[in-house]
This record gives structure tokens, C-alpha cells and sequence, in this order.
């Protein structure tokens, strides 16, 4: 179930205010002790199914602590990952303090003491994560508490896809929410790994899937190239191709395969019926429409319309609702 929320301070009464705030914070992240004063002015917009939550807050100056208590009385079972939009804020967790602007992001267990203060006129993204799609994704739980760099590649990638996911909310599905949720959570693992780790220290297996993860996320990118990704990922072109040779395949190849994989999802979802091939073509990456539509014969077996038309017969219509009669227009009368 997908839904979406907003909440106001301004819609409470001051004298409730403080309390009304700390239970909405607590009821999103996990259980907090929150220090804010009565005339507290906060907002914050909501969207969450049964996996994954994903926060936009705006607030005056605030202090939280999440004590090793509520931890065992409150396990959350997730992490947390925070990413100023404006203003600047300052996360306490084990030995380690993080300072976070616009421009870095910061990955906090919700299931560790913590301690967090922001500034007035604070504003924040925070994709609240189950812990096993983390864990899984890196072998164990993360070391320590780390800042990240919003500001350029991997980190860059992860902040914009949260941006694009809110700013979408009103015109995504559930599936829809989960799965570019998860494709961040895929990226953020491998800037996570960029951060602690060379390259050289991966395994050829993990290479490909991060050449693969990285293409898949910027497939629509028109200007993509097997030296753009090797500029983006630090790695020579050569290395690229090296390792996409020996899964059999080439730079060129694996953007287009991406790009008609990407296409074709567009050409099944009823939220780009309005757009015509031509359009879906480009934005999936496409410079020219003959060359897309001639690729997607050879990969799929059939033009991309015979794809729409076969989606739109299988969707069940919207019941429609009756017109009203002469007689009730009469009445109304």
C-alpha cells in the first residue's frame, strides 16, 4: 500500500504543539526524545509503503536523541539516510560526529543511540531504509556512521533520484515508489563502498554490477558513453572494457540494452500513454527515432507500438460513471 502524507504545526495549537511534533517525528523514524519550543514551526511530507519511507521535513532549530533504552523498547530495524536540502545539521552516533550541509548526505542506524541537532531554517530529504536491504547489499552492517558527497557522482545520482521520487509522489505507484527506492539503495551502496573502498579492492563480479547499476540509472542520459562511465565510476575506458568483454558484452552494448529495457517500461506504463514513441524514445536516451525503433524490433521481437497497443488491451477500464439523467437535471433545477 502506497500513501502519502503532510503534516503542519501551524495546524495545531501552540500549547500542544512540542508534544503533537515529537509523536508524528517518532511515529516516521522510530521512538525520539525531541526538544523543540512550543511555538515550534515544522512541516513535514510523507511518503511510505510497507518497505520504505521517504521524508521531506522543514523545521526551526530542533535537538533529538534516540537513547539506547528506546532502542530495545523501539527496535526499528532500519536505517536512515539524511540529506540537507538547507540549512545545516550535526549527527552524534557511536565515536563518530557528522556535520551535514546541502551537498552531503549521511547514513545513520535508527537501531544505535544518537544524538542530532539542525539549525533554523532547516530543510531535509531522509529515505528511512529496512536493515537487511542494506546489509545484504554489503556483506554486514556499515563500520561506522559516514558522511557522504551529494555534490558530484554516486552520491550526486542517489540525492537527485530522492528529488525526482518526490517530486513524482502524486504520480507513482507503490511498485513504482519501492522500485526507484531500491535502485537508490543500490547506488547508495556502491558510493557507500566508493567511499571506504578502492576499486582495486572489489572483486570482478562486483565490478560489472556497478558498471551495470551505473548504466541503468543514467540510461536516459542521451550523452552517455563508455568514457563517460569510466570518467564517472574512476576507472579507465579500457578497464570497462575489459570487464564488460568478458560477460560478453561492450559499453555500447550494455547502454543500449539499458535504454530499450528503460523504453520498453515507459511504452507499458500507463503514465506515459501521453507521450508519443518519438518522445519515450528520446528521453529513454535515443537520439534518433528510426535507429530506436529499429533496435527495438531486433530485441524484442516486435515495433515499440505493438508493445502500447498489447499493454492498453490488458488494462481493465475505469468504470465510468453515469450520466445523470433529464429527469434529475430537472430537479436540480
Amino acid at each position: 500500500m502506497y500513501a502519502r502524507d503532510s503534516y503542519r504545526c501551524s495546524n495545531v495549537a501552540v500549547t500542544e504543539r512540542a508534544e503533537w511534533w515529537s509523536e508524528i517525528v517518532s511515529s516516521i523514524h522510530a521512538r525520539m526524545a525531541i526538544r523543540v519550543p512550543d511555538d515550534y514551526r515544522g512541516r513535514i511530507e510523507h511518503q511510505h509503503t510497507g518497505a520504505y519511507q521517504l521524508v521531506r521535513w522543514w523545521g526551526d532549530e530542533e535537538f533529538i536523541k534516540r537513547t539506547g533504552r528506546q532502542v530495545q523498547q523501539d527496535p526499528h530495524l532500519a536505517y536512515e539516510l539524511l540529506v540537507p536540502v538547507t540549512g545545516s545539521m550535526t549527527v552524534r552516533q557511536a565515536h563518530t560526529t557528522v556535520t551535514l550541509e546541502p551537498g552531503g548526505m549521511s547514513l545513520v542506524s535508527l537501531d544505535a543511540p544518537m544524538d542530532m541537532w539542525h539549525s533554523s531554517n532547516f530543510s531535509c530529504l531522509a529515505l528511512v531504509i529496512p536493515q537487511a536491504r542494506i546489509d545484504a547489499r554489503i556483506g554486514g552492517r556499515p563500520a561506522r556512521t559516514i558522511a557522504l558527497n551529494a555534490g558530484h557522482g554516486m552520491g550526486r545520482i542517489v540525492a537527485d533520484l530522492l528529488r525526482s521520487l518526490r517530486g513524482q509522489a502524486h504520480t507513482i505507484s507503490g511498485l513504482d515508489f519501492d522500485a526507484a527506492a531500491d535502485r537508490a539503495v543500490d547506488l547508495l551502496c556502491l558510493a557507500y563502498g566508493g567511499a571506504l573502498l578502492p576499486p582495486a579492492c572489489e572483486s570482478q563480479d562486483d565490478l560489472i554490477a556497478t558498471i551495470r547499476c551505473f548504466v541503468r540509472a543514467n540510461a536516459h542520459d542521451i550523452s552517455l558513453t563508455g568514457a563517460t562511465v569510466a570518467a564517472e565510476l574512476g576507472w579507465s575506458l579500457r578497464q570497462i572494457q575489459a570487464q564488460l568483454q568478458r560477460v560478453g558484452t561492450t559499453p555500447s552494448l550494455l547502454i543500449r540494452e539499458e535504454r530499450l529495457e528503460l523504453a520498453r517500461l515507459r511504452l507499458q506504463h500507463p503514465g506515459w500513454d501521453h507521450r508519443t514513441v518519438a518522445s519515450v524514445a528520446t528521453s529513454s536516451g535515443f537520439s534518433n527515432a528510426s535507429t530506436f525503433s529499429n533496435a527495438y524490433r531486433e530485441h524484442f521481437g516486435e515495433r515499440p507500438t505493438d508493445t502500447r497497443e498489447r499493454c492498453r488491451a490488458h488494462r481493465v477500464p475505469e468504470p465510468q460513471r453515469p450520466a445523470p439523467s433529464a429527469a434529475a437535471g430537472a430537479r436540480g433545477k
